[in-house]
């Protein structure tokens, strides 16, 4: 009995260090151009599980904690002059901070002057997550004669949860004017997550525009 008994108290120390040392492994892996040094179980590397850091050049632009392939708690997203651009919470899926932006624009349907707003936001912040959106926009070929500056327009089309269901780039000058929809399924997953507009306390659908200067030689 006493050898049972010390075989298994052998086996639960193997096992819970076997499981304490098996997401010790430090990966790095380059996706989107963007280095990632993740913490990742030894028996599936697929599986990141724990401290995360997402590094630009020589910038960290995110950090945060992984359990079982998914982000959890407070991520910290930076710029890269290194100031605090976001802060999101996985778990509550609450934004806490997120530095404003005097380029977007907001629209929402039937808002009354005393309604109380919560403007809609890109999870992952400017630099690192709304980036992979702005860099789909192709100029379109004819403007090779439209020489001059042009305002580029990015309209992103959110229902009510903050889900992207409609992506749209428009280009207006005094002698252009063209909107190209963009292709969704070759998007990924964490392109589509936005935070939802918030009217009186109730989420709604919502469209938030991003406008910045072309210049066409």
């Amino acid at each position: 009995m006493k050898t049972l008994y010390t075989f298994l108290l052998l086996a639960l120390c193997f096992t819970a260090f076997a499981q304490k040392s098996d997401s010790t492994h430090m990966h790095y892996r380059i996706t989107r151009g963007i280095i990632s040094h993740q913490t990742v179980l030894k028996s599936k590397p697929n599986i990141k599980n724990g401290f995360c850091e997402m590094i630009s050049g020589r910038k960290v632009i995110a950090s945060g904690i992984y359990k079982n392939n998914e982000r959890i708690g407070r991520w910290r997203f930076f710029n890269l002059q290194d100031s605090l651009e976001q802060v999101y919470n996985y778990t509550s899926k609450q934004i806490e901070y997120n530095a404003p932006n005097k380029d977007f624009t907001y629209y929402i349907d039937s808002v009354k002057t005393n309604d109380r707003i919560i403007y809609p936001v890109k999870i992952g912040g400017f630099t690192y997550s709304l980036y992979y959106l702005l860099r789909e926009f192709k100029a379109p070929l004819e403007l090779r004669t439209a020489a001059g500056v042009a305002s580029l327009f990015y309209i992103f089309t959110l229902n009510d949860t903050g889900k992207l269901i409609k992506f749209e780039t428009k280009v207006a000058s005094s002698v252009y004017n063209r909107i190209d929809v963009i292709n969704l399924d070759k998007l990924r997953k964490e392109d589509f997550e936005f935070s939802p507009a918030i009217k009186n306390g109730k989420p709604v659908p919502s469209t938030l525009v991003w406008e910045t200067k072309l210049t066409i030689n």
